[in-house]
């Protein structure tokens, strides 16, 4: 009969602490949010903040194209809490409804966000998106490797780089095609087939010259493996802060301007946590220990004015408004983006 019992009361302990590991692992997983985005954005020390603030802890997943992202979301994908798709791909989200729409009533800081961002086309008053950072895409050459023309960088000097062996193309369909665009003095959004089959016979014949194909050409210029790169802003202002022999050049002839913005899935089943997760970064000081943190440029207009004054008038991260005038959104291309998606597929094999 002790016996009994004694085994009785191990087994009711082993019921209950097999309870609670139970309950504490549905906790940890109810109070974790899972974020896709891209690298070089959100500090360790920043995300330890939100959760010692909120209880809520943060999973990082990694993109390395916004083509990427909609085929993990369009085949299924039901893991995310909070994506970052670029302005283009919002737009194409939206239009399917595999984002949930935003309640402002849970975003307390989106008032500092500059009004600009609610006019873009994409999503107009923001009901889908907020702007997380901004950008544009260019060329990174380490000047101590590779001589700059003294009449300005141009595409043609990525495209028919001085250095091809030690030179790369951002691994993104349309920007590569942008940039093969930019460079014939065509729109970057056009959606005329000739145009875009010749674009892919002039890729065709740049990528046997170059090195690679790769959307992490950073470490890479780092280590002088590469001289020159197709490359985000972001990117390479980092790269420059290591090496004050690369520099980022927006090319004349214009180029892509950029947003990445958090979004909520359709499919998340955590919307006040994902809300509480966009508003942390909203709050100025939040914000600018990321932007300061990553050399970012911000949409946000009140921590723009907590920046320095050499950070705001630098032109990498702020564009002129002469530069502003030659610089495009990408823009959804509706029915030709699977022609397209082809040509790059064919173009990649």
């Amino acid at each position: 009969m002790g016996t009994q019992r004694i085994a009785g009361l191990f087994l009711a302990l082993a019921f209950i602490i097999g309870g609670i590991v139970f309950l504490r692992g549905k906790v940890s997983h109810t109070n974790t949010l899972r974020v896709c985005t891209w690298s070089n954005y959100f500090p360790e020390q920043s995300l330890r903040e939100f959760t010692e603030k909120t209880g809520i802890k943060v999973e990082l997943t990694y993109i390395s194209s916004n083509e990427e992202l909609f085929a993990k979301l369009k085949a299924g994908a039901t893991g995310f809490d909070i994506i970052q798709p670029s302005d283009y791909i919002s737009r194409r989200l939206i239009a399917l409804s595999m984002l949930a729409p935003l309640d402002p009533r849970l975003l307390s800081n989106l008032h500092h966000i500059d009004k600009y961002y609610f006019n873009l086309p994409y999503d107009e008053g923001l009901k889908y998106t907020v702007p997380f950072t901004f950008g544009t895409t260019g060329i990174a050459v380490n000047t101590s490797k590779v001589q700059v023309p003294k009449e300005g960088v141009s595409w043609s000097f990525l495209l028919n780089s001085p250095d091809s062996n030690h030179t790369s193309l951002l691994d993104d369909m349309r920007e590569v095609f942008a940039a093969v665009l930019f460079m014939k003095g065509i729109s970057p959004n056009i959606r005329d087939i000739s145009s875009l089959q010749e674009a892919k016979s002039d890729i065709s014949k740049i990528k046997d010259k170059v090195l690679m194909f790769t959307s992490e050409p950073k470490p890479l210029l780092l280590k002088q493996e590469l001289t020159v790169a197709h490359i985000f802003s972001v990117d390479a202002i980092q790269a420059e802060i290591e090496n004050p022999d690369i520099h980022f050049f927006i090319p004349k002839e214009g180029g892509i301007i950029w947003t990445d913005n958090f979004a909520i899935p359709a499919t998340s089943s955590r919307l006040e946590q994902a809300h509480q997760f966009i508003n942390f970064f909203l709050d100025p000081q939040n914000n600018l220990k990321v932007v300061e943190s990553n050399h970012l440029a911000t949409p946000n207009i009140a921590t723009r004015q907590l920046l320095s004054e050499k950070t705001r008038k630098d032109s990498r991260l702020y564009p002129s408004p002469e530069t502003l005038e030659k610089l495009k959104f990408l823009e959804d291309m509706g029915e030709v983006l699977p022609r397209l998606s082809r040509m790059w597929t064919e173009l990649k094999s």
